[in-house]
């Protein structure tokens, strides 16, 4: 499938997904139960937004053992989230193969003044808001 067909498909279901729950979650086993308790799609997360508030320190991308983990346990599209301005992070995820990237204010912005540039990537970024 050509790259231009596939950007299309991802964009049609994320239309589809509108509705739905996506379901937060920072393990495998988290989005198996997701899955099978209805969720239409999970994002990965390194912690939850509840957890980063009360811990503290620095808020990042999941790490990528368990991105990949996460997408081996289920069969529902998978998003990650990047830090604002991360261009680096943005890139692995797309190279991972997630279904959706979330460039999220939720965690600790890399660059206060500019953001990554979305349209120079084959996956499509969605607004976890």
């Amino acid at each position: 499938m050509f790259l231009d067909e596939q950007f299309r498909l991802k964009s049609g279901l994320a239309e589809m997904l509108k509705g739905g729950v996506i379901m937060d979650v920072i393990n495998a086993e988290q989005a198996v139960i997701a899955e099978r308790s209805g969720a239409v799609a999970v994002m990965a997360l390194e912690r939850v937004p509840s957890d980063i508030r009360k811990e503290g320190g620095v808020a990042r991308m999941s790490p990528i053992q368990t991105i990949r983990a996460i997408m081996d346990a289920v069969s529902i599209p998978v998003m990650a989230k990047v830090r604002i301005g991360h261009f680096t992070e943005a890139r692995i995820l797309e190279v991972l193969g997630v279904d959706y990237i979330d460039e999220s204010e939720v965690l600790t912005p890399a660059d206060d003044e500019h953001h990554v540039a979305k349209r120079d990537f084959k996956v499509p970024f969605v607004c976890g808001a």
